[in-house]
């Protein structure tokens, strides 16, 4: 075998952003930092059942941790009665998405996702900033003032707004980065819940994916909102750090435990969308409109993009329309100067 040197480089790079994480770990204790580091470690030499094994440690000690350190939300929600008419759909439909700096600053990857939103509910899409929430919900001021300080990222502020809105107004809320690539039906815009799914038994990931946070509705009634809004308020009342990139999933984890309605909702939920992620490395193929029929023609609806993986090429090295270009010519309304509000007129 001969020596690589992008395989030692990308070997140093591991080391580095490893031990970065590391010593992250060891503001929650130094056995959560070490149970991370073991995850890593599997994760490092591709061995599956390890990979879970380790995966599954990790997921138990911070659940625990969780449980442990806000136990107000718990105590409230596990003697919460199952509310009346929790099966019935919503009596109307509501549609949300959101761009903290307001929509006319997003970028065009945005905006071609809610122009997809918007055309393919034919609903009008209320997008969410750092104003308009106010509408809607609150913001306690020691979570506004901990996302204004960098404690609170971007992506859990993001978290915070959409159970908050879910909780009080109801809705469907379709994150920032996901492209809906045909007519959405009416049963799915007034579920009493809905969400992406395709449940394994691999346990690496917290949700084994029996939801995501990119994408939800439901009933404002319906008690994973609440139970996931007031935990977070509880959480950050005593933090100043996230333990985990995917806390949500935690939180949804721990109201799937305690509140027997969430529990069998969740599992009643059928499996769908399960080519969700499939698009995102396609979009710098060359656009050919018999195989982009594959994801317009199929039973995937939604499909997760993002600013980090994917190619942004409108064109091939040959000069051939991308998927990506498809994408941006078709959906995104205000590259082509047109009202948002005659988008499902086209």
């Amino acid at each position: 075998m001969g020596f690589n040197v992008k395989h030692l480089n990308k070997y140093f790079r591991w080391v580095k952003q490893t031990g970065k994480n590391y010593l992250a770990n060891k503001r929650v204790s130094g056995k959560f930092a070490k149970l991370c580091l073991d995850l890593d470690v599997a994760l490092l030499r591709q061995r599956g059942g390890d990979i879970d094994k380790k995966a599954k440690k990790k997921h138990d000690y911070l659940l625990g941790y969780l449980r442990a350190l806000c136990p107000e939300t718990l105590e409230k929600y596990g003697n919460l009665p199952e509310p009346e008419g929790l099966n019935e759909p919503q009596s109307d439909i509501k549609v949300w998405s959101m761009w903290w700096q307001g929509e006319e600053n997003a970028d065009k990857l945005f905006r071609m996702c809610i122009d997809s939103a918007r055309r393919e509910t034919g609903c009008p899409v209320t997008v969410l900033d750092k104003d308009s929430y106010k509408q809607y919900f609150k913001i306690p001021a020691f979570i506004l003032d901990k996302y204004l300080a960098g404690n609170i990222n971007p992506a859990h502020i993001c978290d915070y707004m959409v159970v908050s809105i879910l909780a009080e107004q109801g809705g469907f809320f379709t994150g920032a980065t996901v492209w809906c690539s045909q007519p959405i039906p009416e049963r799915i815009l007034r579920a009493p819940f809905y969400v992406c799914k395709a449940e394994t038994e691999s346990t690496y990931l917290m949700s084994r994916s029996r939801w995501v946070g990119y994408l939800l509705g439901g009933k404002k009634e319906f008690p994973l909102f609440g139970f996931a809004r007031d935990f977070l308020n509880e959480y950050w009342s005593k933090m100043d750090y996230v333990v985990d990139y995917l806390l949500l999933d935690y939180i949804f984890e721990l109201a799937y435990q305690t509140v027997p309605c969430v529990k069998r909702i969740i599992d009643e939920n059928p499996d769908n969308n399960l080519l969700r992620n499939e698009l995102i490395g396609r979009l710098g193929d060359e656009y050919d409109e018999e195989q982009f029929k594959r994801f317009t023609e199929g039973d995937t609806m939604f499909y997760k993009l993002s600013w980090k993986f994917g190619s942004k090429d409108t064109e091939t090295v040959g000069g051939k329309l991308t998927n990506y270009g498809y994408m941006l010519d078709k959906y995104l309304q205000s590259k082509r100067g047109k009202d948002y509000g005659k988008i499902q007129n086209d």
